[in-house]
């Protein structure tokens, strides 16, 4: 059987994959693909199990020693190394090493997917019982199965013992804290989060020592991980070329994407540099306790992320490639405000855009800057500095519409519509500072520390909370006047009800489909989640193809 990487031929499959694990370190993980590498079979396996089923039962007779080397694309997804130049003396460390790779790759699989510490930490201490006894179980059973006399079977059962404390329990290298984090960061490499305090406050905390309480000086903290270090982590994966997005057709007029838009296109940095470095920015909140308790609001986190738009939307999707940035306590902003916390991502960047950075992947400097600051409405307001209040007469960020024109002025065209400039933005937040006792200037209530950035504007930017304003909002209570007219002039409740359940929205919306609506007259939605709305807005058309008779 051949291998994939070097051509080399092994004896079975148990040998093929020994040999891939311990000549080319690869090990188990959601980049894993091993390709069959058999003449005439392009099979791909992301497991070693389904490989080896698929070898053995496959390709039990194949010896076909194939034609030509394998090139780079033939391991894309796995972690390949080159071959030593240098034979080993023994496989057994080689082995060795592999297998507490392999366990690291699983430990650190868990730790991705959210696993507590504490689990981590019982699961690898009863791992490491488990192959103590299979150890002492194969020991036992090797001395059993010898046939010999006295003092040779005394003599043979000495070395067995010899042998079997040489080898070492892989999972001795994780049995602690400490030693997954020292072994984690020498060997994978981590980005440490660093914490910044935000100021100090007197608190009323039970002393474990008397049993009283006592008031005692609190540190305000937040922590940051650092952005260029994160960047450079990302770029020294070997696949990020792979992942990297090609370049926007737009010869058909359509937007597809946010570089296919006249802002992007425009952009002093990013309409100059093809691979400059484009971060997008999201922010929120979220309740760590019970949201519905009367203590919510108390232990409740902010936290801001970043994706990079150079990659392809496939890749972006994924959980593991949205990268924490900073993570608070959300009412430390009511008290400190934004500025601090954004202060070190602030700094970070501006070095970005003005010294940029070296990655492997390119020859140049490469620099860049945000492309983009996502949220909802709340979220975004609070992050800008505008009013937090949608009932407020100037509540709209990107423009100075009176609250009074929301409902007849839809354009920016419109004579009564003024769009927020740079200009316009520095005067009403310079107004704030002369006068602070404002409580705000055409729905600025202060600064945001972005506008400090050489390429990026709050005034300029243009993200919309879609999953609010469209498929939580204005989609649930047009459909529903659509619904409640349907039923009050051509069928009735039940057949619509009926017609939704039945009908056949395809294997990827399956999951998605709507349930019963809440066609209550004092709600203005359909009491559906933001999916579901979407799945139902997609549909809704097809579900009266045939004629409706009341």
């Amino acid at each position: 059987m051949l291998c994939f990487i070097c051509k080399s031929s092994q004896t079975n499959a148990n040998s093929l994959t020994k040999h891939l694990k311990v000549i080319h370190g690869l090990c188990s993980g959601k980049t894993l693909r091993l390709k069959c590498g058999q003449a005439g079979c392009a099979q791909v396996y992301g497991t070693f199990s389904g490989f080896r089923k698929h070898l053995n039962k496959a390709h039990e007779t194949c010896s076909d020693p194939g034609e030509g080397p394998s090139t780079a694309e033939d391991s894309v997804g796995s972690v390949c190394y080159d071959l030593p130049s240098v034979i080993p003396p023994s496989d057994s460390v080689l082995l060795q090493k592999s297998l507490v790779h392999s366990c690291a790759a699983t430990i650190a699989e868990l730790k991705v997917a959210g696993v507590g510490e504490s689990t981590i930490h019982s699961l690898v201490i009863s791992m490491e019982e488990i192959v103590n006894d299979i150890h002492n179980q194969a020991k036992e059973s090797v001395k059993s199965s010898l046939s010999l006399q006295e003092p040779v079977k005394s003599d043979i059962e000495g070395k067995i013992d010899q042998c079997f404390e040489k080898m070492e329990n892989p999972f001795n290298a994780f049995n602690s804290g400490s030693k997954r984090t020292h072994y984690f960061a020498k060997k994978l490499g981590q980005v440490d989060p660093v914490e910044h305090v935000l100021g100090s406050r007197f608190e009323t905390l039970r002393n474990r020592t008397t049993g009283a309480y006592d008031q005692v000086v609190v540190t305000d903290k937040f922590v940051y991980i650092p952005i260029l270090k994160t960047l450079q982590f990302i770029y020294n994966h070997p696949n990020v070329k792979e992942m990297m997005q090609t370049e926007s057709n737009s010869g058909d007029n359509l937007l597809k994407d946010l570089c296919d838009g006249d802002l992007f296109k425009s952009h002093a940095l990013f309409s100059k540099q093809k691979h400059a470095i484009q971060i997008q920015l999201f922010y929120d909140d979220f309740e760590t306790a019970n949201p519905l308790g009367s203590k919510r609001g108390i232990h409740k986190l902010g936290a801001i992320y970043f994706t990079l738009r150079n990659f392809s939307p496939k890749y972006n999707s994924a959980l593991h490639n949205i990268h924490l940035v900073s993570l608070f306590h959300a009412q430390d902003i009511k008290t400190y405000g934004f500025s601090k916390i954004l202060d070190p991502i602030v700094q970070d960047i501006k070095i970005l855009e003005k010294d940029g950075i070296r990655v492997p992947l390119y020859d140049d400097l490469v620099y860049g800057t945000i492309v983009q600051v996502t949220g909802d409405n709340l979220g975004l307001h609070c992050l800008f500095g505008f009013v937090q209040s949608f009932v407020a007469r100037y509540c709209c960020r990107f423009c100075l519409a009176d609250k009074e024109d929301f409902q007849t002025e839809f354009t920016e065209d419109s004579p009564k519509i003024t769009m927020r400039t740079q200009a316009l933005h520095a005067e009403h937040c310079q107004q704030m500072e002369t006068n602070p006792r404002l409580p705000y200037v055409m729905g600025v209530k202060q600064s945001c520390l972005l506008n400090s950035l050489q390429y990026f504007n709050t005034c300029e930017h243009f993200s919309v909370d879609i999953m609010h304003d469209i498929l939580e909002g204005v989609a649930q209570f047009e459909m529903k006047l659509i619904i409640l007219h349907v039923i009050d002039q051509y069928t009735t409740s039940k057949e619509v009800d009926r017609r939704i359940k039945s009908f056949n929205y395809g294997y990827m919306e399956q999951n998605n489909k709507p349930p019963t609506l809440k066609l209550v007259e004092d709600s203005n939605n359909l009491g559906l989640n933001a999916i579901q709305s979407w799945c139902l807005l997609q549909s809704t058309t097809h579900l009266w193809r045939f004629g409706l008779s009341k």
